[in-house]
């Protein structure tokens, strides 16, 4: 009986091939192996068996290699040619029809194309670009557009299979994760839970609408091919729920994987053409929980691999670099299904307000306006200078937290989300503020920064931020109660802990809305 194995290592061999061609190159994933000889490439794939998919026999890899073909002809027809067998000849192993009796195994036979002609290449070489994706955008409304409705989406609750994909994704992450890492899967099991719950109208709205289809499940940067016309290869094949799935998770993997690759102006441009296609993706919230969960889909993935390649005696650490990666890259996503939002940082001097909203701004992406930099801009002094005495003025305060207001408007405007440093320790400080912010204020939410006076004098004292705060004026600071803000919207906070668990608290507070 010819093994798995030494039918892998016959398709290794140029000679294998009638064109004979001077090298094989060899792509290998978790699932498949896929092998590059001339101008044709045969996927083969792996006897596993791993939960979400089950290749372990012949007869399942066989069906799947046909399941493949026909799927991947609707956006890639010139690039999907056939399955075929591998049989065993007088000589030794050999390509075959896929019909053929003595058929041990069967592959995937493609056209072989140029891997820097992908959306991915494109996005790594880090110029340009946002034409090819709005040429993208609309191949893919129209794809998804006159994709098969999917009878049964409209029926029970539309949470649930989404519900049992990040359940799954989740779980499995837990036990592949290094232990430090636990509390950040379980935080997005929490945040996904959260917003399950709050968008179920949505997504109920949404499939009666028809917006679940038969779609492409896997749209990754490098399966995009800019030719003439747009073709993307390599849909899922062997688990039709992930398929089935809302247009806007389809589009938002690849709008995710565009964040991945460090080009977030092009994932934007992604979901906006799309609209302007006439596609509906959904909210922002609603985008942003999708390319999260693709995100920890992608993580979970990797680290598969990594697990895969430490079995078989390999270096794991490249792929689990990249699954934390992606872990983090979910969570800084899981921001923005968040929003609108609106995050004041406040407290007296020496609170944590600055180092807290460095760290969030890190986990989340969010921008972070600073009273202390604005303040010295309108006084017209750089940011390392110390601000003259006029500057802290009744007027001048009230000038800063006005422009800090305006300022976060807009920011809120453009990017759906702000946060905001200042010690808004006076209530005028805080009307004025409101007062610039507009309508907006009703929103804002409040993190008051707490530490023991202690911890904020020693802070304080061996600050080298842009801050002029000093010990003695630390020391004679009062913080005005904030009873003009709704409960629901104020979080007392204790500071004198990790930077990282504050954040945390923060998040559990957002995802308790």
């Amino acid at each position: 009986m010819v093994s798995h194995q030494e039918i892998a290592a016959a398709l290794r061999d140029p000679g294998f091939y009638p064109e004979r061609p001077e090298r094989v190159e060899v792509h290998e994933t978790h699932t498949s192996i896929v092998f590059v000889a001339g101008e044709r490439a045969y996927k083969l794939k792996k006897p596993v068996s791993l939960g979400f998919l089950d290749y372990s026999t012949e007869e399942a890899r066989r069906a799947m290699c046909r399941e493949e073909v026909r799927l991947n002809r609707r956006l890639a027809p010139s690039v999907y040619l056939g399955v075929r067998s591998i049989v065993e000849a007088g000589r030794g192993l050999e390509l075959g029809d896929e019909g053929d009796p003595r058929a041990l195994e069967h592959v995937v036979e493609m056209r072989r194309y140029d891997e820097q002609l992908t959306l991915a290449a494109l996005a790594v070489r880090g110029d340009g670009g946002l034409d090819e994706v709005r040429s993208v955008a609309a191949a893919l409304e129209r794809f998804h557009a006159g994709a098969p409705l999917c009878a049964a989406a409209g029926g029970a609750d539309p949470r649930a299979p989404i519900k049992r994909s990040t359940d799954q994704t989740l779980a499995s992450l837990l036990l592949l994760v290094r232990p430090e890492l636990g509390a950040a899967v379980a935080a997005a099991e929490r945040f996904s839970n959260a917003f399950l719950l709050a968008h179920r109208d949505e997504l109920a709205a949404r499939a009666a609408a028809g917006r679940v289809r038969d779609v492409h499940g896997d749209l990754r940067a490098e399966h995009v091919l800019l030719s003439e016309p747009i073709e993307v290869v390599d849909c899922v094949e062997f688990d039709p729920a992930l398929r089935q799935i809302d247009v806007g998770y389809d589009l938002a993997f690849l709008a995710m994987d565009l964040e991945r690759l460090d080009r977030p102006e092009l994932a934007r441009e992604l979901v906006s053409a799309y609209r302007e296609r006439g596609g509906d993706p959904g909210s922002e919230q609603l985008v942003g929980f999708f390319a999260a969960h693709r995100a920890w889909v992608r993580a979970n993935v990797a680290l598969l691999r990594a697990e895969q390649r430490a079995a078989a005696g390999e270096d794991p650490g490249g792929a689990v670099a990249e699954g934390e990666a992606l872990l983090a890259l979910g969570r800084r996503l899981a921001w923005r299904a968040r929003g609108p939002l609106l995050l004041v940082l406040c407290g007296l001097s020496g609170s944590g307000k600055s180092h807290l909203a460095r760290e969030l701004a890190a986990a989340s992406g969010i921008a972070v306006l600073a009273s202390d930099r604005v303040r010295k801009e309108l006084a017209g002094v750089g940011a390392e200078a110390r601000a003259p005495a006029g500057a802290y003025s009744e007027d001048f305060n009230e000038r800063t937290y006005d422009e800090l207001g305006r300022r976060a408007a807009e920011r809120l405007e453009e990017a759906g989300a702000a946060i905001v440093d200042a010690t808004f320790r006076l209530p005028a400080d805080r009307a004025a503020f409101a007062a610039a912010l507009g309508a907006a204020a009703s929103e804002a939410r409040f993190v008051e920064c707490i530490a023991p006076d202690a911890v904020r004098l020693e802070r304080v004292a061996g600050r080298s931020d842009a801050s002029d705060a000093t010990v003695e004026i630390a020391r004679g600071q009062e913080f005005a109660p904030l009873d003009e803000v709704p409960a629901h919207r104020h979080l007392p906070l204790r500071t004198d802990r990790s930077a990282g668990q504050a954040v945390a608290a923060i998040e559990a507070w957002l995802d308790s809305r």
